[in-house]
């Protein structure tokens, strides 16, 4: 089954453990950092990443919208947290390999290497649900 954004975006109300951010002319819910809103004046549904750091949220990839559109809401919101976690954890590891290769200092290495389990332990939990809701 293909989902509409509109059907993706009745899931996102739906859903018990995604969070309301309506405001005065929209309509919006975030779940793991991912972010998905209804400008009531123009129609207009956006699904935006918000757990890339920065200062401003991105709109996901066409790839992402489009697994959103095959899978639903939530499976949607787990494959947009997997790649987020990809992304930090690359960053991570090009950080703890600059610091192994120049400064070493040992506390930046240390505190680099709790910041990557911390993210490998929300990454496994999220691979788990991905997992036990393909099934359901």
């Amino acid at each position: 089954m293909r989902y509409t954004l509109e059907d993706i975006f009745s899931q996102a109300v739906e859903d018990y453990k995604a969070i309301n951010l309506d405001g005065e002319s929209y309509q919006a819910r975030i779940l793991y950092g991912c972010k998905i809103s209804l400008d009531e004046e123009s129609g207009i549904i956006t699904i935006h990443n918000t757990a890339l750091g920065g200062d401003y949220y991105r709109i996901i990839t066409d790839e992402q919208k489009e697994y959103f559109k095959e899978k639903g809401w939530r499976l949607g919101v787990y494959n947009v947290c997997i790649e987020t976690y990809h992304l930090k954890l690359q960053k991570i590891e090009d950080k703890i390999k600059d610091e192994m290769n120049t400064k070493q200092n040992p506390k930046q290495i240390k505190h680099l290497k709790t910041h990557r389990d911390r993210i490998i332990k929300m990454y496994n939990k999220i691979n788990t649900k991905i997992k036990t809701e393909s099934y359901e």
